[in-house]
């Protein structure tokens, strides 16, 4: 009697045991962080500056900005230099099955050469400012008039596994007037970008995928910061 006691302990622990791993194993596979891969700011303009690229790197880190991610580690940030030699091999691939390689044709590959389960690429396509002086050709011109005559494309373009959905958007502006600091091209390229953020909804695609992954954000915990 003792003998069977002993033996159904030791088939219980063993079933015990099994049960544990397969719980942690499921909880490890949940808590599995996500895999965004950020491409640094492509610039497809014939010229860019710092300032334009701090703009748009500042606003998209805010975009895919994840509360508490520091100590949660919701978001797994795949390093840059990672990215960027993926890409290249991407596009180098792509360019011998195409005559003309758009940057959105390569968010699919990226993200599965990666492993990524969000992809985001910023491309600066138009870019210029210039100022000179003369008010036009009228009887009220003014020679000595600041003009300042600039323009900025941006394009957002990625990958959201979680939907297979290969996004991309662009928006440009353009400023042909008295000079104003609102007319600067960095500052259109900003207003562009803005109007991308909303338009590709990469907030929500990420906090979306995390939601999915961490199971615990409360709908007012993960909305984009103002």
């Amino acid at each position: 009697m003792q003998k069977k006691y002993l033996m159904l302990c030791a088939v219980l622990s063993l079933f015990l045991c099994l049960f544990s791993s397969v719980a942690l194993a499921a909880t490890e596979q949940s808590a599995k962080p996500l895999r965004l891969a950020r491409v640094p700011l492509v610039i497809r303009a014939y010229s860019a500056d710092a300032e334009v690229e701090n703009i748009i790197e500042n606003r998209l880190d805010l975009a895919l900005h994840v509360p508490l991610n520091d100590t949660m580690h919701y978001v797994e940030e795949i390093p840059s230099s990672e990215v960027e030699s993926a890409l290249n091999d991407v596009l180098a691939d792509l360019k011998t099955q195409h005559r003309r390689v758009k940057m959105k044709d390569a968010m699919q590959p990226l993200a599965e050469k990666l492993g990524a389960d969000l992809v985001v690429c910023p491309v600066l396509t138009t870019y210029y400012e210039h100022i000179y002086y003369g008010g036009g050709w009228g009887w009220d011109s003014f020679d000595d008039m600041m003009i300042l005559d600039s323009g900025a494309t941006v394009e957002l373009d990625g990958y959201d596994r979680s939907t297979q959905e290969n996004f991309s958007q662009s928006a440009s502006r353009y400023f042909h007037e008295g000079y104003a600091p609102s007319g600067r091209a960095s500052m259109l390229a900003k207003d562009a970008l803005e109007t991308l953020v909303s338009a590709t909804e990469i907030n929500k695609r990420v906090m979306r995928l995390v939601r999915v992954a961490a199971g615990s954000f409360s709908e007012g915990a993960v909305s984009e910061a103002d």
